[in-house]
């Protein structure tokens, strides 16, 4: 039988207490063990990859994070704007001081495009203007132009060109030179917007300057570039400065381009100005169209597309579609209603265009109206004043009211003389149908005294035949109100003086008026030499038939 084992004896207190304290040894140094091996594996590892791509890595991490949280979280353009106000502070788990300020810039662009231009700007400001304390303009600038055409898309043209300022500073000092091109360019938009037309024609030149450094583009930027100068000389009544302008645009223009979008759709745009001046208004209207297909309602091509609405209603009206014409101004009245203001001057040119329509349309009342409405435009120019004034007296002559006619028509001539006296023809136009108006009114002094200096302005004119046209018309107006003073040696120095202008009918009617003449002045041969040019029978009469018909007046743009 084998013996029993005698218990075990219970393990004392001290025994106890000293067996925990091993135990809790135990554990912290293994803890310590793990940590510090696999710290230094981590470290090792780290080690091994270069410091960019561990930056990519944690901002890869750091975006994806981000993306997470404003899927939960931002649901509304309010709460976003909130963020961005407090970004300091709720933006302070990203570390990495240049990734926190990049992620700053991405909500403020998701901002943007959530219609949160305005709420956006404060963060954007601040962040472009660290950007280019940091010297990292090359960076900034773009992102200072893209704020910018977010303010132009809403019409804020003064604070978008605060913006672009800052871009073009940017594209200067890192040699960004098509960036810094298009951004010119967009400011001179702007100033014309805002009628500033002698800063809009000191940033094109800029951008002239600058398209040299574009390689292969540059000659095709620069005919554009041309081409929009040319614009502005026109506007301000520099005819010939602009033609040449538009001349040389025309020689660089390629022939051939890609899809029309964006800069090229203004490209179109401004070339087809440039082909309307040449004279050649079918390739001019194919650009016009082509442009305005590709302007994408583009805000900042907003003044580029009235002007290509306005050159396809200048189009029609030469042609003789005044009803397509008009079609063209209404257009162009409705793109710019509710966004330029009611003083600009875009108004002012587009009422004296339309006016001048119907006046081809022979619907004088509503000429009348809108030369009112175009002489009434606070930022009038003196060729819109010019021209409107003109437009009314040639409205009120087609009324029968020939005082009303004369007063405009003198304000014309004021205008004119004192600001574009070179415009000979212009001033010929204008006299001539003053003599009209006073002859109409009863006044042969002052009649005749308008059609002389018709003729001494056309005649310093180069040929053409609106030139003619005029000149033959104030020529025999001239004559006949010599013949009602009884001025007959005068009046036939004017019929010869006219005689090589003329044939077929005309003509044979001029040496009819001659005969007349020498008749009264007792000039037997003379007369008798006239009358048988003339192919009429020998009439003799007190004076020669009154003619006050000044023929058709040229149509205006």
């Amino acid at each position: 039988m084998q013996a029993s084992t005698p218990p075990l004896k219970p393990l004392s207190s001290r025994t106890k207490w000293l067996i925990a304290l091993c135990l809790c040894i135990a554990v912290l140094l293994l803890e310590f063990l793990t940590y510090h091996m696999a710290y230094r594996i981590g470290y090792d590892e780290g080690a091994l990859h270069t410091p960019p791509v561990v930056i990519q890595k944690s901002d890869e991490k750091a975006f994806q994070t981000l993306s997470r949280f404003m899927a939960d979280v931002f649901a509304s353009r309010e709460s976003l704007a909130g963020i961005l106000d407090k970004r300091e502070e709720r933006l302070a788990w990203i570390r990495d001081p240049e990734v926190r300020s990049e992620t700053a810039w991405g909500l403020t662009r998701e901002l943007i495009s959530r219609g949160g231009v305005e709420q956006a700007l404060p963060t954007a400001r601040e962040l472009i203007e660290a950007g280019y304390a940091d010297g990292k303009r090359q960076v900034w600038a773009p992102r200072a132009d893209a704020v910018a055409r977010a303010l132009l898309a809403e019409h804020q043209y003064a604070a978008a060109y605060d913006y672009l300022k800052t871009a073009v500073d940017g594209y200067e000092k890192e040699s960004m030179a098509a960036e810094l091109v298009k951004a010119l360019q967009t400011m001179s938009s702007i100033d014309q917007i805002l009628n500033r037309n002698d800063q809009a024609n000191g940033l094109l030149q800029r951008a002239v300057e600058a398209s040299a450094r574009l390689g292969s583009d540059s000659l095709a930027v620069k005919s554009r570039l041309l081409a929009a100068q040319g614009r502005l000389a026109r506007a301000a009544g520099h005819i010939p400065e602009s033609r040449a302008y538009f001349k040389e645009a025309l020689v660089l223009f390629p022939r051939e381009q890609g899809k029309t979008t964006g800069d090229l759709a203004l490209a179109s745009i401004s070339m087809g100005e440039a082909m309307l001046e040449a004279g050649r208004k079918e390739e001019a209207r194919e650009l016009f169209l082509k442009g305005l297909t590709g302007s994408e309602n583009a805000s900042y091509l907003l003044n580029d597309c009235l002007n290509a609405l306005r050159g396809l209603a200048r189009i029609s009206t030469e042609q003789g579609n005044y009803e397509e014409a008009l079609a063209y101004l209404h257009q162009a009245e409705g793109a710019a209603r509710g966004v330029l203001p009611a003083d600009h001057a875009f108004w002012a040119g587009l009422y004296d265009q339309r006016g001048w329509v119907n006046i081809m349309r022979k619907a004088a009342p509503e000429a009348r109206a809108d030369f009112l409405k175009a002489v009434s435009n606070a930022a009038v120019s003196p060729m819109i004043a010019a021209q409107s004034r003109e437009g009314l007296g040639k409205a009120w002559l087609d009324a029968g009211e020939g005082a009303k006619a004369r007063e405009n028509l003198r304000q014309s001539i004021q205008v004119r003389e004192s600001n574009f006296s070179s415009d000979t023809l212009s001033l010929g136009r204008v006299y001539h149908s003053l003599g009209i108006a006073s002859d109409m009114e009863g006044d042969r002094e002052g009649a005749l005294q308008a059609y002389s200096r018709a003729v001494d302005a056309l005649l310093k004119c180069g040929d053409g035949p609106e030139r003619k046209n005029l000149l033959v018309q104030s020529y025999l107006c001239k004559a006949y109100a010599l013949c009602d003073g009884e001025q007959w040696q005068e009046a036939v120095d004017a019929f010869e003086a006219v005689l090589p202008l003329l044939e077929g009918e005309q003509r044979s009617e001029n040496y009819k008026q001659l005969g007349r003449c020498y008749d009264e002045l007792g000039m037997t041969a003379k007369a008798d030499e006239c009358w048988k040019e003339s192919g009429f029978p020998r009439v003799r009469r007190s004076s020669p038939v009154r003619r006050t018909d000044g023929g058709r007046i040229s149509s205006r743009r």
